[in-house]
């Protein structure tokens, strides 16, 4: 009886130290804090262009000039709005070049003067510039010597419109560049005489 009973006793014990060791597997700790989450919203704000002041229809010089005016370089710029492309010359006396700047066809602006050779350039539209008289060389001394030594084509990158600048005609005192756009676009032109320029912007 004796031995009975402690045995029951142990028996009793170890069911006690299974209980305690169960409830401390189980337990668990809640988070002391939630984390929350904050939404950023931003905003783009676009700014339209204001209205442009030039036209589509042809625009020409008042008056030629009494010299052959002398091409010295060919530059291109642009903002949001605008291409500009800028025509400058040898100066001589203050006197500006002579233009006529127009809107052709494509085959009439891929066309080169004089020699009616097809001359591709990129573009949906034509914008083409006749300087008259004017010239990339100066034939008045023993020797010609070029004035303009940049190159006939000009391919920009990052204008609003141009895509391609490319001379079709040097000739008998006739100088002529085509500009090709993507559209059709309204444009003015502007002439000095100091600097000796022509500017055309594209709007």
């Amino acid at each position: 009886m004796k031995r009975a009973g402690l045995f029951a006793g142990l028996l009793f014990l170890a069911g006690c130290g299974g209980t305690t060791t169960a409830q401390k597997t189980t337990s668990t700790t809640a988070p002391t804090s939630t984390p929350t989450t904050t939404a950023t919203t931003t905003t783009t704000t676009t700014t339209a262009c204001p209205p442009f002041a030039g036209g589509t229809g042809t625009k020409a010089s008042a008056t030629k000039p009494s010299k052959t005016m002398l091409l010295t370089d060919v530059q291109i710029d642009s903002d949001r709005c605008t291409d500009r492309v800028f025509l400058s010359f040898r100066p001589a006396a203050g006197q500006q070049p002579g233009y006529t700047v127009q809107y052709r066809t494509a085959a009439q602006a891929q066309t080169e003067d004089a020699s009616g050779k097809h001359i591709p350039i990129a573009g949906n539209a034509f914008l083409v510039v006749r300087l008259e008289p004017a010239a990339t060389a100066d034939l008045t001394g023993a020797q010609l010597k070029y004035t303009y030594t940049g190159p006939p084509k000009i391919t920009p990158s990052g204008m609003r419109y141009v895509r391609e600048i490319r001379k079709t005609g040097d000739f008998e005192s006739v100088l002529t560049w085509a500009i090709g756009l993507s559209a059709q676009r309204p444009f003015t032109v502007t002439s000095s005489g100091s600097p000796t320029s022509l500017t055309i912007e594209i709007g």
